[in-house]
């Protein structure tokens, strides 16, 4: 079987007609007949009925179509990629990443950077650091942002930044007028934590343990944004992600926290695949503002 033959085949499928398959091939109506018989001959099988002048596909034509559009479909992505490999003004990049860093900062940088790169689309799925390696590794997704570098397989991880955990107070709390908060100072105080399957929790439940300090817990909670509502509703106290505090409701004071916790935000690639070109000019744009930001 010869491309050309299946690329005729293909034609009269989708437009029902030699005619228009000709006018979409570019070709005669009798080079597309003369394609469509010599594909039969070489396959063995009818392809098509003639009924009051119209063409029908077999049974078995709907068979092999199936399998001739799977095929057209990766010459398709192929064609797409040299697009993309070609000029960074086009093409898409798939996006993953984790909440804290998903519903603020990656917005402002992807709206920053499609503008500087007109005519380039970008998709933002949210989710959990572990499901966002997972995205990368399987290729779903170019590139995945996650709030604490746990080494997972098939992904290279690279920390982009790291801060200390942040203290965060209901307005007109009894603490609320000290800078720096300690475990001793949330004695009895409700508390809003992270859900037990997530290290930050555990760190965090550590420290309290390690000098007999008890806590009560009133709620759970994965979202820092979650729980600053929480806290801003007068639920209790907690102890969140840095970058979260910059977009805190009102009614929230935020304080530092000692002993001081670091909580890191990183960057997750394939460890199969090289960056794209336009892949990696968004690594790059994203620690130019991650070191601007550092410097404020």
């Amino acid at each position: 079987m010869k491309s050309r033959q299946l690329e005729a085949f293909r034609a009269v499928i989708l437009r029902q007609s030699i005619t228009r398959a000709a006018e979409m091939l570019h070709i005669t109506q009798p080079a597309v007949t003369r394609l469509i018989l010599d594909l039969e001959t070489e396959i063995g099988f009818s392809l098509f009925t003639r009924e009051k002048g119209r063409l029908f596909p077999t049974s078995d034509a709907l068979l092999l179509y199936h399998e001739v559009e799977r095929s057209f479909v990766g010459i398709d992505r192929i064609a797409h990629a040299a697009q993309q490999i070609r000029s960074l003004s086009k093409g898409s990049l798939n996006v993953a990443a984790a909440p804290a860093l998903a519903l603020n900062l990656l917005p402002e940088w992807i709206t920053d950077f499609t503008r500087a790169h007109e005519g380039v689309t970008v998709s933002l799925l949210v989710h959990g650091t572990r499901l966002v390696g997972e995205l990368v590794a399987s290729e779903q997704c170019d590139i995945g942002f996650v709030t604490y570098t746990t080494w997972q397989p098939g992904v290279q991880l690279e920390t982009l930044f790291s801060a200390d955990m942040k203290c965060i107070l209901p307005k007109r709390h009894r603490l609320s007028r000290k800078r720096v908060i300690t475990p001793e100072d949330l004695a009895g105080e409700k508390f809003i934590s992270f859900p037990r399957e997530l290290d930050t929790r555990r760190i965090i439940d550590d420290i309290f343990a390690a000098r007999h300090i008890e806590r009560e817990m009133s709620a759970e909670c994965q979202l820092s944004a979650a729980i600053a509502t929480f806290v801003a509703r007068g639920a209790g106290v907690s102890i969140i992600d840095p970058v979260s505090t910059d977009y805190l409701p009102a009614g929230v004071s935020v304080h530092d926290f000692a002993p001081a916790i670091p909580f890191e935000y990183g960057v997750v690639t394939s460890d199969r695949q090289p960056l794209s070109r336009l892949t990696s000019a968004f690594v790059e744009f994203v620690r130019e503002r991650v070191n601007n930001r550092q410097c404020r």
